[in-house]
């Protein structure tokens, strides 16, 4: 199993936090969002006591940090813009894939038309990614600043993902003329007092109208060519890193010993042949 860590750190110094979880989940990727620890300190925790050398390939964003414990040569770089971090990976055994990380603009900065046109570029990104490498075994994840019901998540000409895994394996659907590519998104599985974890990643309590209090703006959606290779019981929501806890008294993100994010992580089975 191919396991990534995804974490918007909000600038805090958590490098024992991080290197807590590489090590209880067995991290292979690690991408976090807002991060300012310098790169020798998280590597040196990294690899502390660790039998495997995890380094940082290329970054030519600010927006995203990538560290990883593949070879040098099994991870190169498709785009890197903005808040857009494209690459593909060739695990010495397995599947190949393009994952694509991202954090998207705040809603602090954006409104929810320019959301949706930050989602149609996105999509142009990733299908100009499948179409150079002629396939489409890819995982986006990330921080997207928008909800999973939101019109850049669900529309078709965004990112177009859905809940359910039955209409995702139909793979793609026509609209005015056109066929659009589904990604699944599990993450709503995460909605409510059923969730298996807590019922969001990002709290938010404002004083409009509408206040969803819970927001999943931390997502991993997966193309139907994938789906065969993830259980959504391994993707899960953190609320603690080794004895750390990410949740306050008031069951919300603790702010203080984490960030205002909680983090993500999930497994691909990218050992099995698609």
């Amino acid at each position: 199993m191919t396991s990534f860590l995804f974490w918007n750190i909000n600038k805090k110094p958590l490098t024992t936090t991080i290197t807590n979880i590489y090590r209880e989940f067995n991290v292979d990727v690690i991408v976090l969002a807002e991060c300012e620890i310098p790169d020798y300190d998280l590597l040196t925790a990294l690899n502390q006591n660790s039998a495997q050398v995890v380094y940082s390939p290329d970054n030519y964003s600010n927006y995203l940090k990538i560290f990883t414990r593949y070879p040098f040569e099994s991870i190169s770089i498709i785009r890197d813009t903005g808040g857009v971090s494209i690459r593909r990976l060739v695990p010495p055994v397995g599947t190949d894939i393009i994952f694509a990380a991202v954090h998207l603009q705040s809603k602090l900065h954006c409104n929810d038309q320019e959301q949706v046109l930050l989602s149609t570029r996105l999509r142009s990104y990733i299908k100009q990614a499948e179409n150079e490498l002629a396939h489409t075994r890819t995982i986006l994840f990330g921080d997207f600043n928008m909800n999973p019901f939101e019109p850049g998540v669900v529309g078709a000409d965004g990112i177009h993902a859905v809940m359910n895994r039955r209409v995702a394996q139909k793979i793609k659907r026509t609209v005015q003329g056109e066929e659009k590519m589904f990604f699944y998104n599990p993450m709503w599985n995460f909605w409510g007092d059923s969730s298996p974890g807590p019922p969001g990643t990002y709290y938010y309590s404002r004083s409009g109208q509408i206040s969803y209090y819970w927001n999943i703006f931390d997502q991993v959606l997966i193309r139907p060519s994938l789906l065969h290779l993830m259980d959504d019981s391994n993707v899960r929501i953190l609320t603690r890193a080794g004895k750390t806890e990410l949740m306050s008294r008031n069951s919300i993100p603790d702010k203080t010993n984490g960030s205002d994010h909680l983090p993500i992580v999930f497994s691909v089975n990218l050992e099995e042949e698609c």
